[in-house]
């Protein structure tokens, strides 16, 4: 090692702590612009460079450092982003929330050859401003940030884990398998903006359609069913019936696992769960009022109205006590237990009933 290189390495040797310190306000920064700006993130990480791998460098670049101020990634982060378009979201963010050396910073997505496998991220090469209250030692030292999707992390691992950091590394027999992975995993980025956006399009026209009741035909899923037990009118008269039993909060709840016992109900479509709600709506008040009264709930979760739709419609449906525990064991998955419910639920209504 020359004398430069070495005199590098003492000044990384007394600075490494300020990277490290520095290294944990930027992470910070880069975690507050997630929150605040509404995009989810896989992952925000950062690392200051080993001795070892700066001694690495300085031996393959020779006479490219003069000094450790021409380093610009002794400390690198890396934000890993679901979307490409997220990216440059992000990447907007970073531009406003850091000073950023526009010479040295660079879209490699935006640069890599027609013909090249390379499948790359968005790099800016930033400082802290000084005038937003860091502490000053830190300001001047620069900094790497790689803004990128999933999967370009993904190809980023795989290329190191094989050691090619080029195509001009990589053997020929394989350039052409890595090109085509390469515009695979570029598609897959794509399409999964579109999905994306089909789904807020559904979402959004089944949110219409179930406020202005013209639901009936719609399936039911994920999302059809969430926005039935949020928006369907009648839905929320028959939460606020629960609610004034015993005083209790009404809290939203995840409804996904009521799909298979709707199912087993042959209950499809959006048109078939409000007929049932219409049919069951007073038998549901009469079991909630036996279930409810006096337990003293500060918060009641909404899917407890799925629950006593559900067991209304196996007593007001014609179900034996036996499909009844069957139906349960959907939900759980002791045998007995579920037996034990059934026989309950068949017991109570002969109460309500007066049978």
């Amino acid at each position: 090692m020359n004398i430069k290189d070495r005199m590098i390495m003492e000044d990384y040797h007394k600075q490494r702590d300020d990277f490290i310190r520095l290294g944990d306000i930027v992470h910070e920064i880069l975690r507050c612009i997630a929150s605040d700006s509404g995009i989810l993130v896989m992952g925000i990480e950062h690392r200051v460079k080993s001795a070892e791998s700066l001694e690495g460098k300085l031996y393959r670049k020779g006479d490219a450092y003069q000094s450790i101020d021409d380093l610009t990634d002794i400390l690198g982060a890396r934000v890993i982003c679901y979307f490409t378009d997220e990216v440059d979201k992000f990447g907007r963010q970073v531009e406003e929330a850091f000073v950023i050396d526009h010479d040295n910073s660079i879209d490699k997505r935006a640069v890599i050859r027609a013909d090249s496998f390379g499948y790359l991220s968005l790099h800016y090469i930033c400082s802290l401003p000084s005038d937003k209250g860091y502490p000053e030692e830190y300001c001047g030292k620069r900094f790497e940030i790689q803004i990128r999707t999933i999967l370009q992390h993904a190809w980023s691992i795989v290329n190191h884990d094989l050691g090619y950091k080029s195509e001009f590394g990589m053997p020929r027999v394989a350039a052409r398998e890595f090109a085509r992975l390469a515009g695979l995993m570029e598609i897959a980025d794509d399409e999964f903006i579109r999905v994306r956006e089909t789904m807020k399009n559904y979402t959004r026209e089944t949110r219409e359609k179930i406020i202005n009741n013209e639901a009936d035909d719609i399936l039911i899923d994920m999302v059809s069913l969430n926005e039935y037990m949020q928006r369907n009118r009648r839905m929320q008269e028959l939460l606020k019936a629960l609610s004034d039993i015993d005083g209790a909060e009404i809290t939203y709840s995840d409804p996904e696992s009521y799909i298979e016992q709707l199912k087993w109900l042959k209950k499809n479509t959006i048109g078939d769960l409000q007929d049932m709600l219409e049919k069951n709506f007073e038998l549901i008040i009469k079991l909630a009022r036996r279930t409810l009264e006096g337990m003293e709930l500060d918060i009641l979760a909404s899917n407890a109205a799925l629950r006593l739709l559900c067991r209304a419609e196996l007593i007001s449906g014609g179900y034996t006590e036996e499909q009844a525990a069957e139906f349960i064991s959907l939900s759980v998955k002791k045998k007995e237990r579920a037996e034990r419910q059934a026989k309950h639920l068949f017991k109570m209504y002969g109460e309500i009933s007066g049978k």
